[in-house]
C-alpha cells in the first residue's frame, strides 16, 4: 500500500476529522517550587529505546498513553491516566506518555506535562514528531492519537486502546493489577 499520501498535513487533518480540531491551550508552567509542580524530564525515543523503557517496568503493569499537545482529546484524557499512575501506584501501574508532537516542541511538551504534575510517569517523546513513522514504528492503531497500550507485568502487551472512555481504560488496568 502506498502510504505517500500521509504526509504531516495529511495526519493532522486526519485528526481534525476524528478530534483533533485545533491546538490545545496548554497551562504553562510557574516554575516555582514552593508547592508548583517540579519540571518534568522528556526523553526522545525511537522504537529501540521506547521497548527499553517498557522492559524497564517488566514486572509492573504498563499503561502507555501516546498523545500530542494539538489533539484537544489527548490533553483533555491525559489527566486521566497521570491519576491513574498516581491511584494505582502502590499496586505495581507505571504510567508512560509518548508525545506525538514535534521533536522541536519537547520544551512546551516539558512545560505542558509539568503544569499537569506527570512527574508520577515517564515521559517520552517520538523522534520522529508528526510523521507517520510514528505512528508505524511505535504501532499506533489506525494512526491517530489519543491512543493506549497496556502492557502486563512479564512486558507482553495485552490490550490496546484509540479514542475510548477513561472506564474502559480504568477497568483494564484493574483487571491486570489483579492477575
Amino acid at each position: 500500500m502506498n502510504k505517500r499520501w500521509l504526509t504531516p498535513a495529511a495526519i493532522v487533518a486526519l485528526a481534525i476529522a476524528v478530534g483533533c480540531s485545533e491546538k490545545a491551550d496548554l497551562q504553562k508552567p510557574t516554575g516555582s517550587r514552593s508547592g508548583q509542580p517540579l519540571p518534568v524530564a522528556v526523553a526522545l525515543v525511537d522504537r529501540g529505546a521506547y521497548d527499553a523503557v517498557i522492559a524497564k517496568h517488566r514486572g509492573k503493569v504498563v499503561l502507555v498513553d501516546f498523545w500530542a499537545t494539538w489533539c484537544p482529546p489527548c490533553v483533555e484524557q491525559l489527566p486521566h491516566a497521570l491519576e491513574l499512575g498516581r491511584q494505582f501506584a502502590d499496586r505495581g501501574l507505571a504510567v508512560v506518555t509518548v508525545s506525538c508532537d514535534e521533536k522541536s516542541e519537547i520544551g512546551n511538551v516539558a512545560g505542558f506535562l509539568t503544569s499537569q504534575k506527570a512527574d508520577v510517569a515517564t515521559n517520552l517523546i517520538s523522534e520522529f514528531g508528526t510523521s507517520t513513522a510514528t505512528m508505524e514504528e511505535f504501532e499506533i492503531e489506525n494512526g491517530a492519537v489519543p491512543s493506549y497500550k497496556l502492557y502486563d507485568r512479564k512486558g507482553a502487551l495485552r490490550q490496546t486502546f484509540g479514542m475510548t472512555s477513561p472506564g474502559e481504560i480504568d477497568q483494564a488496568v484493574e483487571q491486570l493489577l489483579s492477575e
